[in-house]
C-alpha cells in the first residue's frame, strides 16, 4: 500500500470508519426513542426483540465466522453495509408492527456481521504490536465519529415531531452506503479481499470448540465479557444515576458522558503507540484495575451529593468518568489485538466472532439485571459493577500466567 496508510489501515480505510460512526452516533442514543415514535413500538417489544436476537447471536456466533471466513472478510463487510443502507432508508417509512421487528432483529444481526468482519479484516491484516494499533485506530476514529454524531443526532432529536427522527435514520443510510463505496474502492488492496488461499486455510471443522480450545483464548474471552459488561453498564446506565439518583442537571450529565468520548479521541492513540509493545494480558490486567477504580468512584458520587456542592459532585463523577475511560482506552486495543494474535491463520472470523460474543451476553443480561440493581440500591449496583471489573482484571492476570504460541507474522 501506499503513503495513505495508518499503520497497517489505509487512510481512506479510516475515513470511511469515522463516516460509519457518525451516522451510527446520531442513530443509537436516540434508537429506542425511534422506535416508539416513529414504529409505534413499545418498549418492552424492542427489548424484547434485541433480547432474542442476541440470544440467538451468542448461539450462532462460531458458524457466522465461518460463515465470513469463507465468504471473505472484507466482502461481507462491503455486504453488511451495503444491505443496511436500503434497510434505514425503509426505516424512514412507518412500517406494520411485524414487519418493524423484523427490521429491528436484521438490523442487529447485520450489526455483528459488520462486526465480525471488520475484526476479522483487521486480524488478517496485522498480527502483535501492529494489531494492536490497528484496532486502536479504528476506535479513536470511531469515538470521533460517534461525538460529532451523536452531537448533531441530539439537535434533530429534539424537535416534537418525528420528522427529526426520519432524517437521522436516513442520515445513517446515507453514512452505509458512503462506507460501502469507499469500501469498494479499497477492495483488492493487500488483506483487504478474501483470496482463495486464504479460503483454502479455512478450517471446515472450525467450530466453538476448536476455538475455545486455542491456548488462551477461553480466558481472553472470559475476561473480555466482564469488561464489556462494565462498558455496556456505563453506558446503558450512567445518565440515569446521575440525574436520578446523583441529583445532577441534565447538561452536568451530559459532560460527564462527553468526557469519555473525548478522552479516548485525545489520547487512545498516543498511548496505544506507546504500549504496543507491552503484554496485552499486562495491559488488561491494569485496565480492569482502573475500571474497578472508577467503580468504586462512581458508587460515591450519589452519597457525596448531601455533604458536597454540587460542583464538587459533578467534579467528583468527572473523575470516575476520567478513571473508567483510561482503563477503556487500556483494554480496548490490547484485548482486540490479542484476539488476533491467538486465531491461528484462516479462523480469524470464527475467532473474532466467538470473542465479540461478548458484547451479545452483555446486551442480553445488562439491561434487565442492571435496572433491577438500580432501583435496589444505587451504591450496591457500582458495587456489583466493581467486583464484575475484579473479576476481568484476575482473569486477565491469569490470561498472562497461560503460555500462548508467538503470533503469526503478516
Amino acid at each position: 500500500m501506499s503513503g495513505t496508510e495508518q499503520g497497517p489501515l489505509p487512510r481512506l480505510f479510516v475515513w470511511a470508519m469515522i463516516v460509519d460512526a457518525v451516522g451510527s452516533g446520531m442513530f443509537m442514543p436516540f434508537a429506542l426513542l425511534y422506535f416508539v415514535r416513529v414504529q409505534d413500538l413499545g418498549v418492552g417489544t424492542v427489548g424484547t426483540a434485541l433480547t432474542v436476537a442476541n440470544l440467538a447471536l451468542i448461539a450462532a456466533s462460531a458458524p457466522m465466522g465461518r460463515v465470513v471466513q469463507t465468504y471473505g472478510s472484507m466482502r461481507s463487510l462491503i455486504v453488511g453495509n451495503a444491505v443496511r443502507t436500503p434497510l434505514f432508508v425503509l426505516y424512514a417509512v412507518t412500517l406494520p408492527a411485524p414487519a418493524a421487528v423484523c427490521a429491528l432483529v436484521l438490523s442487529a444481526v447485520l450489526d455483528k456481521v459488520v462486526w465480525v468482519s471488520l475484526g476479522a479484516t483487521i486480524a488478517g491484516l496485522a498480527r502483535g504490536p501492529e494489531a494492536r494499533r490497528a484496532f486502536g485506530t479504528v476506535g479513536w476514529a470511531r469515538n470521533i465519529g460517534l461525538c460529532l454524531g451523536s452531537l448533531v443526532g441530539g439537535v434533530l432529536a429534539s424537535a416534537q415531531s418525528a420528522t427529526g427522527l426520519r432524517v437521522i435514520v436516513l442520515i445513517n443510510a446515507a453514512s452505509f452506503a458512503v462506507t460501502t463505496l469507499v469500501l469498494l474502492r479499497l477492495r483488492g488492496q493487500a488483506g483487504a479481499a478474501a483470496p482463495a488461499a486464504r479460503k483454502e486455510q479455512a478450517k471446515a471443522d472450525g467450530g466453538l470448540l476448536q476455538v475455545m480450545r486455542l491456548p488462551g483464548f477461553a480466558l481472553l474471552t472470559a475476561a473480555k465479557t466482564c469488561f464489556t459488561v462494565c462498558a455496556t453498564i456505563v453506558s446503558m446506565f450512567t445518565g440515569l444515576y446521575l440525574v436520578d439518583h446523583a441529583g445532577l442537571d441534565g447538561w452536568a450529565a451530559g459532560t460527564v458522558l462527553a468526557v469519555n468520548g473525548g478522552l479516548v479521541v485525545l489520547f487512545q492513540q498516543s498511548l496505544v503507540k506507546r504500549t504496543a509493545d507491552l503484554p496485552a494480558p499486562r495491559m488488561m490486567f491494569l485496565g480492569g484495575a482502573l475500571y474497578a477504580a472508577a467503580g468504586l468512584g462512581f458508587a460515591l458520587v450519589a452519597p457525596l451529593r448531601d455533604d458536597l456542592l454540587p460542583a464538587l459532585t459533578v467534579a467528583a463523577a468527572l473523575v470516575a468518568m476520567t478513571v473508567y475511560t483510561l482503563g477503556e482506552i487500556v483494554i480496548a486495543p490490547a484485548s482486540d489485538g490479542y484476539a488476533s494474535d491467538l486465531a491461528e491463520p484462516g479462523t480469524e472470523a470464527t475467532c473474532m466472532s466467538v470473542y465479540q460474543s461478548s458484547w451479545s451476553v452483555a446486551s442480553v443480561a445488562v439491561p434487565v439485571a442492571g435496572s433491577w440493581l438500580l432501583v435496589a440500591s444505587a451504591s450496591g449496583f457500582w458495587i456489583v459493577f466493581t467486583a464484575v471489573a475484579l473479576l476481568g482484571t484476575l482473569l486477565s492476570a491469569l490470561l498472562a500466567r497461560t503460555r500462548t504460541r508467538e503470533p503469526a507474522l503478516t
